[in-house]
């Protein structure tokens, strides 16, 4: 028997409202973005008019939290076929919205949609991975933390995290990868140096042959460099390290961290001349480096050398002016030079030129402390009471005389004077 076509025709039209109903329900995602066909220009333009409205409408109820009717615009927007044509403006909302619903499912499902046509879409790749967290799914978290990282290597946030998760599943390896990653990224980060030493131990690896491959391999990069001779220092391993760091100097001269790094080893480890050369070259690369000056006037001073230490806390006073930290580090330089100068003589007490010394030191201790350095108020205050001229000494002193400089021939290089109070 045959069917009249009305009937079939009416049987079709059934079929399709019914299938329309189900798809709007928000209980499950709809189905894939229906294939395309040619259109003439009238139902073009109703298309484009149609998805602009559900498009409008979407992001409105999404705003009003109204997540329902939002999901229910965004399917009809997908059904019209303008899915990849607003993907950027469509599957971010889409699935969050199914997320504050609590249909985990469906907003994994949005938010894969929208990554077939936008692959490197950050927010879809974080909102995804977030999802994966909510349903403890970590395998699936990583690898969209992965997956951001490939997308945007500087991502620290994205490594920071994908770091966690890989410390939680005790995945090692793939834990000193990541890490040395974010290291090319930030080679300053010393909580991320530390953790991936740290990880090296836990998993039963050596940093030291690791770090010193790494740089070997890539002698260009001088954070490696210094990373390696930092990590032979905390072993106490000094001329290995010293070599390292003068290589990196050889290779990268303009490197002012070496320069740092290397004397402040030596230093460490008594090796005042190597730390000095250390010093100068790294005055050299900024002639108003107050510190460096600073500390070479200390290295100086622990060798003996009173006019250099001098000269050289003189150019940090000048170079900065208005750091108190500077005049400290001159008044170490009068009252060291006091406290040598009395104790070698037979009686070792101070004598009135001592005094002058350490009244020098007192005034510049007394600066620092102006300029906001609170260190020098002790040996200010222990000086005032101890060991600069009383009114006893002055008195002692020729009475026609205004201003002294200290005699002698511990005191040759000093050019400083004082005025009689």
């Amino acid at each position: 028997m045959k069917i009249k076509s009305n009937v079939i025709e009416n049987f079709l039209a059934a079929l399709m409202v019914t299938r329309l109903a189900l798809s709007t329900k928000v209980c499950a995602p709809p189905p894939a973005e229906p294939e395309q066909v040619a259109l003439s220009e009238a139902e073009k333009k109703k298309r484009e008019r149609d998805c602009l409205i559900a498009l409008s409408n979407g992001w409105e109820y999404y705003k009003n939290r109204e997540y329902e009717a939002s999901i229910r615009n965004y399917k009809r927007l997908v059904d019209f076929g303008c899915g990849e044509e607003y993907a950027t403006e469509v599957y971010l909302y889409f699935g969050r919205a199914y997320n504050e619903l609590g249909n985990l499912d469906s907003a994994v499902w949005a938010f894969q949609q929208g990554l077939r046509y936008l692959p490197e879409d950050i927010n879809l790749l974080e909102n995804i991975a977030y999802i994966m967290h909510k349903r403890g799914d970590t395998e699936r978290e990583i690898n969209y933390y992965y997956r951001l990282v490939e997308v945007g290597p500087e991502n620290t946030a994205a490594l920071s995290s994908l770091a966690d998760l890989l410390k939680a599943e005790e995945r090692y390896d793939d834990l000193i990868d990541i890490l040395d990653r974010w290291l090319e990224v930030e080679p300053e980060n010393a909580r991320v140096q530390s953790e991936l030493i740290q990880t090296f131990t836990t998993a039963g690896r050596d940093p030291l042959q690791f770090m010193r491959d790494r740089w070997k391999t890539n002698p260009e990069n001088a954070q490696w460099g210094i990373d390696y001779a930092r990590k032979l220092i905390e072993n106490m391993d000094y001329a290995l390290a010293y070599r390292a760091l003068e290589q990196v100097i050889e290779l990268h001269p303009a490197s002012s961290k070496a320069h740092q790094v290397l004397a402040d080893a030596a230093l460490d480890e008594g090796d005042v001349d190597r730390a000095i050369a250390a010093l100068l070259g790294l005055f050299e690369l900024n002639r108003t480096d107050a510190k460096a000056a600073q500390d070479l006037s200390q290295a100086y001073l622990r060798k003996g050398n009173f006019t250099a230490a001098l000269e050289w806390a003189e150019t940090g006073v000048r170079t900065s002016s208005q750091s108190g930290d500077a005049y400290y580090t001159r008044a170490n330089v009068y009252y060291t030079a006091a406290e040598d100068c009395s104790a070698d003589r037979e009686s070792g007490v101070s004598n009135f030129q001592d005094k002058l010394v350490y009244l020098m030191a007192y005034e510049d201790y007394g600066t620092a402390v102006a300029k906001g350095f609170g260190r020098g108020r002790t040996r200010a205050d222990f000086l005032e009471k101890n060991l600069i001229p009383t009114k006893g000494d002055w008195f002692l002193q020729q009475a026609d005389i205004r201003v002294f400089k200290p005699q002698g021939n511990c005191y040759s290089w000093i050019t400083r004077t004082v005025k009689r109070p």
